[in-house]
């Protein structure tokens, strides 16, 4: 319970900066570039294939604020294929993406999750569930 309580104070930081790298003020983020936003999706997901750590991407120029509980909770991607043209989502870009997974067990899934990916002093992709 602890854990779950962490993980959901986590995600709502990683929110919080990426509305605060959106700027303040009255003017509205500009719109992320759907392919630009592809672009910085698979890069991601590429790094997480590779065994790379989310505290890697925060290193980046621009840095890269990724939120995904499987990456988080340990798991590794095998495979993953980003779907469809992407949706705006407000200033981003929403992705289907097909992912397989495997747990700390060894144990395989397939899932298909949505994306949501914010360009701008900060990169931020945040998966969207519905459960969160």
């Amino acid at each position: 319970m602890f854990v779950r309580r962490i993980v959901r104070c986590s995600r709502v930081l990683a929110v919080l900066a990426a509305w605060s790298a959106a700027g303040c003020g009255d003017a509205a983020p500009s719109p992320t570039d759907p392919a630009a936003s592809k672009q910085h999706l698979a890069a991601a997901l590429d790094a997480w294939k590779s065994g790379g750590a989310q505290a890697d991407l925060a290193k980046l120029t621009p840095p890269v604020q990724v939120l995904d509980r499987d990456w988080q909770g340990g798991a590794k991607v095998s495979d993953y294929q980003i779907e469809g043209e992407g949706q705006p989502l407000g200033a981003g870009v929403q992705w289907p993406v097909s992912l397989t997974l495997t747990n700390a067990k060894g144990k395989t899934a397939k899932k298909r999750v949505v994306y949501v990916v914010n360009a701008g002093d900060v990169i931020s992709i945040a998966r969207q569930d519905v459960d969160f």
